[in-house]
């Protein structure tokens, strides 16, 4: 009995993390290599039905809103307020010279997602003060291991501390950079740090990685099976549709063998799977017996069984394909919508969808890129008035805002509930000018007419009853009242 076995060659996409190895390097720093191929990691995200969605989303909401100046506390506009708040908008604005911020940090923010880190160069004028901020190529740049502590001065909000750190090197090809907020003069050729200013000096980087290791690791690297597998099943669907419905079988022989003939026409149709022009042809098998007896029950019998019970379902794919999606966007904390599907969303559930991810996700994203600027990059430019923010969208619920309007509104005062209702609008209100704006409605002044006419009301209804006697001192009583509200009427005494 002979038997054969025939199969493609499968192919596999393995993103492995590589050993810790350390190189000393001939500036005197140890030199660590990366634990994962950068392009490998971003193959993944090219192949990837969700990976890059998500990623956009991530740029969009952090730092797609802009950047802007802000008000340290709210005071008057006075004119050093005032020209602090143009100057920080003027180094904003040339923060990146050839792009905007807003292109730099969105490049920053996708190569962290997608290959675990990313660094951006800083530049400084004569003064030291930071001028612009460039985004580098991750996927080559190497990394040193920290070097000997050395002291640092530190200043924030116009005080100034000293304390030690420890810095690392960077190198991209054979240029050399120092971390961000080193003292030391780096040669920029040889990355050996120098007494004096050298020729090339070497700029600063600034490492924003995930993870505490040496370098960074992508968020969604513990599902890279469930990435891969989720392509493969894409593939393996586009492959049926492909070659149409080739359906697994057993050949099986009994009393005889194939003959030569029928074995080259079953590799033939085998390799020839997928072949429009072969589709719906019929394949035939001739085998010959193996005995050389006279028994009629010595006859060669060929028999196809299928083995189509032990194929998945294409169903149980799509099932693959939405758990896949789900672990990604669980491990980017987002819901579904910000992806675009919100097949089971209402308007209620999408508003509280986007502010949790706001409170859990963006808000602090947008928090760590605010204390970049405002503890790190600026400092020296001595701000006291204004530091930079990022912006937000607005997240309103029309529904509670005028729920809540109703039930205080005599405790509040008409400017104060223009303010609340600003955002339902997009847009900001002016306060209105006068007391009577920022008094509580239910101690604001009352029309005079309408106090008349209360009056006139209760003292007829009075009259009714027969107590003429005491109209005129209900209506005296009522203006009385008006008076102390507006010192308003005068008495007969008084002409």
């Amino acid at each position: 009995m002979r038997s054969q076995l025939m199969k493609a060659n499968a192919k596999t996409l393995p993103v492995t993390k590589a050993d810790e190895i350390f190189k000393w390097g001939d500036d005197g720093a140890q030199w660590i290599a990366a634990p994962y191929s950068k392009q490998s990691l971003r193959y993944v995200v090219e192949q990837s039905t969700v990976l890059q969605q998500v990623i956009e989303a991530y740029k969009q909401n952090i730092v797609g809103f802009g950047f802007r100046p802000k008000y340290i506390e709210e005071g008057e506009e006075t004119d050093p307020r005032k020209s602090e708040w143009n100057a920080l908008t003027e180094v904003l604005d040339w923060m990146a010279f050839d792009k905007t911020p807003v292109e730099e940090f969105e490049q920053a923010i996708e190569d962290r997602e997608t290959v675990g880190e990313s660094f951006m160069e800083v530049l400084r004028d004569p003064k030291n003060n930071v001028i612009e901020v460039i985004r580098v190529e991750p996927d080559t740049m190497e990394i040193s291991k920290p070097g000997y502590p050395v002291e640092v001065t530190i200043e924030r909000r116009g005080v100034k501390k000293t304390a030690y750190r420890k810095f690392r090197k960077f190198r991209l090809g054979k240029v050399f950079f120092r971390e961000f907020g080193d003292p030391r003069y780096m040669d920029a050729e040889t990355g050996e740090y120098k007494q004096d200013p050298p020729a090339k000096p070497a700029t600063e980087i600034i490492h924003d990685k995930i993870g505490a290791g040496h370098y960074g690791a992508p968020r969604w690297i513990g599902h890279v099976p469930s990435l891969t597998g989720a392509r493969k099943a894409e593939e393996l669907n586009w492959r049926y549709f492909d070659q149409g419905r080739h359906t697994p079988m057993a050949i099986t022989v009994t009393g005889g063998q194939l003959t030569p003939e029928a074995e080259t026409a079953l590799a033939s149709y085998t390799q020839a799977v997928g072949n429009e022009e072969l589709q719906h042809k019929i394949l035939v098998l001739e085998a010959e017996t193996t005995s050389n007896g006279l028994d009629d029950k010595n006859v060669a019998k060929v028999e196809i069984k299928s083995l189509a019970d032990m194929l998945q379902k294409d169903a149980l794919f799509l099932d693959y394909d939405d758990k896949t999606r789900d672990k990604i966007l669980s491990a980017f904390r987002l819901p579904p919508v910000y992806i675009g599907l919100s097949n089971d969303y209402n308007r209620a559930t999408v508003e509280a969808a986007k502010e949790l991810a706001e409170e859990q996700v963006f808000q602090p994203e947008r928090k760590k890129i605010e204390n970049l600027f405002n503890r790190r990059l600026l400092p020296s430019y001595g701000y006291k008035y204004v530091e930079v923010e990022l912006g937000a969208p607005e997240i309103v619920d029309g529904e509670l805002i005028t729920k809540v309007i109703a039930e205080t509104k005599e405790h509040l005062t008409t400017n104060e509930i223009r303010t609340i209702v600003s955002p339902m609008f997009g847009l900001p209100l002016k306060m209105l000018k006068g007391d009577e704006y920022d008094m509580p409605q239910q101690n604001a002044p009352q029309d005079p007419l309408t106090v008349m006419a209360d009056a006139q009301g209760k003292a007829l209804a009075k009259a009714d009853n027969g107590q003429l006697a005491f109209v005129l001192k209900d209506v005296r009583d009522s203006l009385d009242e008006l008076n102390d509200v507006v010192g308003g009427w005068k008495g007969e005494d008084d002409v």
